[in-house]
């Protein structure tokens, strides 16, 4: 059975307005980062054991993958990039021909960089292009323009990279449905398989938050973002994407199968700080601090990374536990995490796993919504209607 592994680079040239993720602009400690990381890589592979991360009953793609997320991994040193993706390969034994992500902004691409990634293993790339406008790539604090995103993915295409996505944010002030569609086509003729669309939120901590949580009129009104959401999904179907997810649309044969491997509650290898795992029934995390992870990976034996995912330690500066699953917790995140696929529930899995039928369990939920029109069933499945996407978090919390 497959394995799937995430690696969190913490780094950045410079913190985006908008994001909360865990990143840094303190490039000094970003070679001890990645040597502590590769350490980690071999500890969490004793560790773990053989069997560990194989997400049995689970995975229906069956591939390894591994995804390289942050952050901008397309920022530090491509040698300390390349060298980590060898050291999982290696230590992990991973398949030929497994998936393998690098994010990547254009702002920090170069030939050598992807010459660099594709000698390592590399055969996929997630490019941050975010929007083709430039005003709007102004209000999203990015680093390159619309002509430099262009230049990047003609860059992976000339470096021999087929699989490539593309990231864009909706709902930007100043932002038109046309132009999204515009972009949309663009991408679609620039050879991008795969594209994520993600609506702008205010994330508590953020910039953006800051500048915008009194003064919500100055982003687009809900029902101009809710237009902009379907046309984007309308145009991408035109284009001959396939919307499996709510935020993901691909060509056939394209969809990311790291992160559906998420969806399909698959277990999940975590590597660097800020970075979060899922094994057993522990998720566990990497506390966002560099130094605490460095420092502390350079004095963990195997067998204190052992008793850490054993439950039986928890005094370490950068790793912890966020929770361990009951089998009922687990039975909870089937519909958080399926219902964000245009698939849903696929009931028979629920069963084979779990062997009770879905809607016993959740019968009240399931009923409630479909009588408000906000589910529906499918041949052994439930999905969210049109109405339920609208409201998906509200459907999601009834069967928590």
């Amino acid at each position: 059975m497959a394995r799937h592994i995430y690696v969190h680079n913490p780094f950045c040239a410079r913190k985006c307005p908008y994001c909360d993720f865990y990143s840094i602009t303190d490039s000094s400690l970003c070679e001890g980062f990645y040597r502590a990381a590769e350490k980690e890589v071999r500890l969490l592979r004793s560790a773990a054991g053989t069997d560990a991360g194989t997400n049995p009953g689970t995975d229906r793609y069956g591939r390894d993958t591994v995804y390289f997320g942050g952050g901008t991994p397309s920022l530090p040193n491509s040698r300390y990039v390349a060298s980590l993706l060898r050291t999982i390969r290696e230590v992990f034994d991973l398949s030929p021909d497994s998936e393998m992500t690098i994010e990547a902004n254009p702002s920090s691409l170069a030939p050598d960089k992807l010459s660099d990634y594709r000698e390592a293993g590399f055969n996929r790339i997630s490019l941050g292009v975010q929007s083709l406008d430039d005003e709007v790539l102004k209000t999203l604090g990015r680093l390159h323009d619309s002509q430099g995103a262009i230049d990047a993915l003609f860059m992976i295409r000339e470096a021999g990279f087929t699989n490539v996505s593309a990231d864009l944010i909706t709902g930007v002030p100043g932002q038109t449905v046309d132009g999204i569609k515009k972009d949309l086509q663009r991408f679609y003729e620039l050879g991008v398989k795969h594209i994520s669309t993600y609506s702008l939120s205010l994330e508590e901590g953020t910039q953006f938050y800051d500048r915008y949580r009194n003064s919500l009129e100055d982003l687009v009104p809900p029902d101009t973002e809710r237009e902009m959401y379907y046309e984007t999904r309308r145009y991408l179907q035109s284009l001959g994407f396939e919307v499996y997810e709510i935020s993901n649309s691909c060509l056939p044969g394209y969809k990311s199968i790291h992160n559906s491997s998420y969806w399909d509650s698959c277990e999940y290898f975590a590597i660097g700080a800020g970075a979060h795992g899922y094994l057993g029934d522990m998720r566990y995390g990497h506390r966002d601090d560099v130094r605490a992870y460095t420092d502390e990976m350079k004095l963990l034996s195997t067998q204190d990374y052992k008793e850490f995912l054993e439950g039986k330690r928890t005094d370490f500066k950068s790793l912890y536990v966020e929770e361990m699953l009951t089998e009922e917790d687990k039975m909870k995140e089937v519909p958080f995490l399926r219902l964000r696929t245009s698939e849903g529930i696929r009931l028979d899995e629920f069963k084979r796993r779990f062997g009770v039928e879905f809607e016993d369990v959740f019968s009240q939920a399931v009923e409630s919504n479909i009588a408000k029109g906000l589910l529906e069933r499918g041949k052994r499945t439930l999905r969210l209607t049109r109405s339920g996407r609208d409201l998906a978090n509200q459907v999601m919390e009834d069967f928590l």
